[in-house]
This record gives structure tokens, C-alpha cells and sequence, in this order.
């Protein structure tokens, strides 16, 4: 498949046990303090929200950017597909064994943080601490502008799009970056006083690459997975961050998945939609860098505790 890639970065590739190719990029010094940050981002993306903030962050932080299957530069994986979270979460684990680092801070955009917190179930060694943007635990559709409607039809449109692949996939990468997705999408559901256009098209040319059906069985899997069950168990920093204009994960849906955890740092971005990391890129970086920065002082921290006689 062809990739539209975010930003440069040094491309790597690896081959799961299920035939499925997992691609990632490495951005930044391999000698910063804090541990590496893991990009994991949400359904049909792979770093667009990230274009003007990891950058910035990679003068003088690791970053690895996880492609998901069939994402940027991942191929489809092979059929029978297996898009489940637990799977994406394991695929993050190879890719940081592939890559030789041990412990990183997970941030999860949208769908991403789902993948966080099955990373930390399933992996739970390489997790140093937890970031959520604009990320609910599980069971997206349930909220999506304040009503369940679009869950109680997926399934059907699923079918659908299976049953007319070959149409559907033309239809797709045609209307997906056409100018009227721009249109809605800037009128409806981002602040497009804060997002330019440029951003916005160059998220619907990455979702255009994306097969449909397979966009729509992780969409479906996302709002039928759930990890709500270990935020109580989440004993590593975490820090969440809601946009208070989010029609997808409503900042009540956000406000109560942050305190159901035991430690948290809490910020809403008042201006911010689900969008948020490309709607306020500075502010983003500066949560992640700042957050980055406690991470390494308490991790050394305690570092120095256990090695005292």
C-alpha cells in the first residue's frame, strides 16, 4: 500500500508470528533521560496529529511511532484479520523488543490510549507511565455525539462494505479527502480556528489509505472492547488531557475515566475538540515534554532509593 507519513523519521519493520508486517518509525536521541515516548495513535492514523508536536519533542526525546496493521507503511495484515486490542498491544510489545527498549511512556490518542491500557495489562514491565489524549477507556460509540445510534448501525455498514468491497474501496479513496469531508469535518467535529485545513487534509489523505473494512472492524472492535477494569490497577504516572469541546469522548466520559485512576495529572484544553493534538500542537508539546520530565526525576528517584545500603 502506498504511506503518507507524518514526518522523517527511520523506518523499521517486523514480521508477528501471524504473518502480519508491523512498521514503526525512531525519532530522537537515544540517549535522553526520560524514557521513550510510544506514539499509539488512533483509528486511521499513523502520526498526523502528532505532525507539528514530535518534531519539536525529538531535539531531545526518543519517540517510537507504532504503524497499526494495514496503517502508514503496516500492510494489511493477513485475513482472517486480527485487529483486537489485546493483538495491537502485543504488536506494541515486539516492536519494543524489536527495537531493544525496555520501558516507555505509552501515549494513547483517541482509540491509542485502549491500546495503552491493554499494553499495561498484557505487558505490564514496559509501561513507565501512561498518557491520554482526547482517550477513553473502551466502548467509543456509546458517546459519540451523546447517542448510541451509530454503534446500533455499524454492524450493518460493516456488512456492507464487505459484501462491496471492490465499490466501496473506489468510493472510498474518492470521497474520503474529497472537499466536502473537509467541509463537514472542519464545520462539525474539529475547531477549525485552530486547526488549518492543510492538517485536516492531510489527516483524510492517511485515512484514505486505510482499507474500509478494515477501518470499520477496528472501529467496531474499539467500541466493543473495554479496559476500564485496570484504571484502578494504573500504580505508574498518568496524565489526561480532555478537550472540553470533545463530541466524541465528552469531557464528562474523560473526567471519569481520570479519577477512577489512583495518581493522575488532569488538564482540559477549553477550545479543544477531539482533535486536540493538532488543534493546540505548542501546548501538547509542552504537556508531553514537562510530563517526560517528571517521569525521568522520579524514576531516578527511585533508582536512588534501592540502590541505598
Amino acid at each position: 500500500m502506498a504511506s503518507t507519513t507524518a514526518f522523517e523519521g527511520e523506518l523499521w519493520r517486523l514480521r508477528r508470528d501471524d504473518g502480519a508486517t508491523i512498521c514503526y518509525q525512531l525519532l530522537g536521541p537515544e540517549d535522553a533521560a526520560a524514557p521513550p515516548l510510544l506514539i499509539l495513535d488512533g483509528i486511521g492514523c499513523s502520526g498526523w496529529a502528532f505532525r507539528r508536536t514530535l518534531p519539536v519533542l525529538a531535539r531531545r526525546q526518543r519517540i517510537i511511532v507504532l504503524h497499526y496493521r494495514g496503517h502508514g507503511s503496516s500492510p494489511d495484515p493477513p485475513r482472517p484479520w486480527r485487529l483486537s486490542m489485546p493483538t495491537l498491544a502485543d504488536d506494541a510489545a515486539a516492536v519494543l523488543q524489536h527495537a531493544a527498549i525496555d520501558r516507555v511512556i505509552a501515549v494513547g490518542f483517541s482509540m491509542g490510549f485502549q491500546v495503552a491500557l491493554e499494553l499495561f495489562r498484557r505487558h505490564r514491565h514496559t509501561v513507565a507511565a501512561m498518557v491520554s489524549l482526547a482517550g477513553p477507556s473502551g466502548r467509543v460509540l456509546r458517546t459519540f455525539q451523546g447517542t448510541r445510534a451509530f454503534a446500533h448501525v455499524l454492524p450493518f455498514v460493516r456488512a456492507t462494505t464487505r459484501i462491496a468491497r471492490d465499490l466501496t474501496l473506489k468510493a472510498w479513496r474518492s470521497l474520503v479527502p474529497s472537499s466536502l469531508t473537509l467541509d463537514l469535518g472542519l464545520t462539525l467535529q474539529v475547531n477549525a480556528d485552530r486547526l488549518a485545513a492543510a492538517d485536516f487534509e492531510f489527516y483524510t489523505r492517511q485515512l484514505a489509505e486505510v482499507n474500509p473494512e478494515l477501518f470499520m472492524a477496528m472501529l467496531e472492535e474499539a467500541d466493543r472492547h473495554s479496559a476500564a477494569d485496570v484504571l484502578q490497577g494504573i500504580d505508574v504516572p498518568l496524565m489526561v488531557v480532555a478537550g472540553a469541546r470533545d463530541s466524541f469522548v465528552p469531557l464528562e466520559t474523560m473526567r471519569e475515566l481520570a479519577f477512577t485512576a489512583p495518581h493522575v495529572r488532569w488538564k482540559v484544553l477549553a477550545q479543544a475538540t477531539h482533535a486536540l493534538p493538532a488543534e493546540f500542537p505548542d501546548e501538547i508539546t509542552a504537556l508531553l515534554g514537562d510530563f517526560a520530565d517528571e517521569v525521568a526525576a522520579e524514576l531516578a528517584d527511585a533508582s536512588d532509593v534501592d540502590a541505598a545500603p
